[in-house]
């Protein structure tokens, strides 16, 4: 039996973004905080894993947003942030499989995110990653089409796995057992013809000064995922949400008549 932790969407460098206590920023350490106490928390609860899988945009880019939405505007600074979360999980380096996100936020002169990789020796990046564990067969990848149609999120996931077997078929090699994608910030997963579908849900925030003024999207899911695969058996696809309470409990304020 083989347990992998499932991590996708950091954007380390984000005023909303997962970011390690070596990188609190003094105005926004009343969110930072318990943001990162919970994640240390859960990710201990659930593990130890196996290996981690990062389903992409690790670093927020040069605020391409608006600057309202970045609080670390040095790119080595942003990756140094992301590389310090992974380096939390005390996972070996060879056994962390990355993938490359969107290039608006993590490419411009460079490809951003292999300045994570260069301070993780013996990761391995790339934009697609196709590896087997336990005998299941797993293809990551970040980007996929979104749906905030409140029951929509499967048909995003279906279009994966039809796309996944038409494309095994046509070129006569194996589908995947399970595709893991993140890039839209919620957490779904569907099943077909013994294959899973999974979107990772996202360790950034909803709720920074800036994002909140246009913050509209029907389903968000803050959290990480744990896969335990075992030969022979059905895979275990367990996503771990936080409640946003523990962030920022937003009532409404009383006035007097």
């Amino acid at each position: 039996m083989k347990k992998i932790l499932v991590l996708s969407d950091l954007h380390a460098g984000a005023t909303s973004g997962l970011c390690p206590p070596e990188f609190f920023h003094t105005e926004l350490e009343d969110i930072q905080k318990p943001f990162w106490d919970w994640f240390r928390r859960e990710t201990v609860k659930y593990g130890p894993y196996d290996y981690l899988l990062g389903v992409g945009d690790f670093c927020d880019g040069e605020g391409k947003k608006g600057t309202l939405d970045t609080a670390i505007t040095d790119i080595r600074k942003q990756a140094q942030s992301a590389a310090k979360i992974l380096e939390s999980l005390a996972i070996p380096n060879e056994r962390i499989f990355l993938v490359r996100g969107t290039p608006f936020h993590t490419a411009g002169a460079m490809e951003y995110e292999d300045l994570i990789a260069d301070l993780l020796p013996g990761s391995t990046l790339k934009n697609v990653q196709k590896i087997e564990v336990e005998g299941w067969r797993i293809h990551t990848r970040h980007v996929q089409g979104r749906s905030d149609i409140p029951y929509g999120q499967g048909t995003p996931l279906y279009k994966e796995l039809a796309r996944m077997e038409h494309e095994a078929f046509r070129d006569t090699k194996d589908a995947p057992d399970i595709i893991i994608r993140g890039h839209v910030h919620y957490s779904a997963h569907v099943g077909k013809h013994g294959r899973l579908a999974i979107s990772c849900p996202c360790l950034q925030l909803p709720i920074s000064e800036s994002n909140g003024r246009r913050y509209s999207a029907w389903e968000y899911d803050v959290g990480f995922g744990v896969l335990t695969l075992e030969r022979d058996r059905e895979p275990i696809w367990q996503p771990v949400i936080m409640e946003m309470w523990i962030i920022k409990d937003e009532g409404y304020e009383v006035l007097d008549a």
